[in-house]
């Protein structure tokens, strides 16, 4: 089961990755600059909402 939900898990980030890369590729440079401020911010709250770091 657990097995399972891994590979799962990692195909699934492997399919979203690519589709990231993919639209990222389409976006113009300002739509580029907005989403990459977004991504930033949004990390900088998932760390520290984690307290990894």
């Amino acid at each position: 089961m657990q097995r399972k939900f891994m590979s799962g898990m990692i195909a699934g980030s492997i399919i979203g990755a690519a589709a990231g890369m993919y639209t990222f590729t389409k976006m113009t440079p300002r739509q580029r600059r907005k989403m990459m401020k977004t991504s930033k911010s949004m990390l900088n709250n998932v760390m520290s909402n984690m307290n990894i770091f």
